[in-house]
């Protein structure tokens, strides 16, 4: 009886450890991601936007074999309006999928990419 006490005891304290331990996924949320502040100066896709797809390394992958195509001269077309949902950052797949921890993409760049959203994912 001991023994079973002592077993018992010890896998109560395993159990406790792993429920304290265990994984973490702190998921974004596109509401978490601040708008932009009124008035604020447009953002370009050409200058802004695609920059934060070259800087990722977003092509390595999304080039003319996979979709979206990332590269530079064909990236807004490939994600207007196929992934992306102008002045809706919650319907636009290609935000909902970099909050979602696609490569990682900095809160920073996130916000840029809903802000462009939000100002209507002009072509500029």
């Amino acid at each position: 009886m001991k023994k079973i006490v002592n077993f018992m005891s010890k896998a109560a304290v395993l159990v406790l450890m792993l429920s304290l331990t265990g994984c973490y996924y702190d998921e974004l949320q596109v509401e978490a991601i601040p708008d932009p502040e009124p008035g604020a100066p447009d953002i370009s896709f050409s200058t802004e936007i695609q920059s934060i797809f070259t800087a990722n390394d977003c092509m390595r992958c999304h080039d003319s074999g996979r979709a979206p195509d990332l590269r530079v001269g064909f990236a807004y077309a490939a994600v207007v309006p196929s992934y992306v949902t102008p002045n809706d950052p919650d319907a636009s797949l290609l935000l909902t999928t970099l909050i979602d921890g696609h490569r990682s993409v900095n809160t920073t760049d996130l916000a840029l990419i809903k802000a462009w959203i939000n100002q209507g994912a002009q072509n500029n």
